[in-house]
């Protein structure tokens, strides 16, 4: 399960067959070649001026060796529609994924570990709007149109986003407050949940950092009490590296 691919599975699955909220107007939908050229028309020249380089048919992302990197995906819903989502990935935190541990600590790896959505995307699994927030795959002239006025829309907010993601101490601050909201924050995957104490083992918080950890259930461990103790050890080898 992934942070990039997981939020579209979801969705389709909580809002079933959705009405389209744009006009077809009798035009087609585009096909996959088609809406990977206009990303890569629309989105591709804007995400290069902030550092993201092209990665995947829908991802973008900081392709450098630092602690923190930043990325943008672009997610496709039912209706024929898609959104945003930006966020960072952390280098020395281990995912769990099909019971193993994996690390995204390479410069062609990316996977969101914390993130946003669109606002209307986000107000959608408490029951909003999605128009708004999402753009349309129906024609050619209107689905680029949409791309656009949708990053138009986001571009300010994605890049304070950035901005405000940039140390240790302000992701452990983003992760706090994803927590304290929780709702659609508990469908993340990873949960900040689970992001946070490594962060505060990074920055040297062991007591927080063993509290916050020793309180998930095993199931986040996919019921594998030897992979829980086995992170249980990299967390307090996080904290020790970096000085404890």
């Amino acid at each position: 399960m992934t942070a990039f691919a997981k939020p579209r599975t979801l969705h389709a699955i909580l809002l079933g067959p959705m009405l389209n909220i744009f006009s077809s107007n009798n035009k087609s939908i585009v096909d996959a070649k088609t809406l990977q050229q206009l990303l890569g028309e629309t989105l591709t020249p804007r995400l290069q001026r902030i550092g993201l380089t092209k990665a995947t048919k829908y991802g973008w992302h900081e392709q450098t060796r630092q602690e923190i990197r930043r990325g943008f995906s672009y997610t496709q819903l039912k209706g024929a529609t898609g959104t945003f989502t930006w966020g960072v990935t952390i280098d020395f935190l281990p995912v769990v994924r099909g019971n193993k541990v994996e690390y995204y600590n390479a410069p062609k790896k990316y996977m969101h570990h914390l993130f946003e959505w669109t606002d209307e995307y986000t107000n959608s699994f408490v029951g909003g709007q999605l128009q708004g927030g999402v753009t349309t795959h129906w024609g050619f002239k209107e689905s680029k149109k949409s791309i656009g006025d949708l990053f138009d829309k986001y571009e300010k907010k994605i890049s304070e986003w950035f901005d405000s993601a940039s140390t240790i101490e302000s992701l452990t601050n983003i992760a706090e407050q994803q927590i304290a909201i929780g709702k659609h924050y508990d469908i993340h995957f990873p949960r900040p949940k689970y992001v946070l104490p490594f962060l505060y083992a990074k920055d040297l918080h062991l007591d927080k950092a063993i509290q916050a950890f020793d309180t998930f259930d095993l199931y986040n461990f996919d019921n594998n009490d030897d992979l829980k103790k086995e992170l249980r050890i990299k967390l307090l080898t996080l904290a020790k590296k970096n000085g404890m």
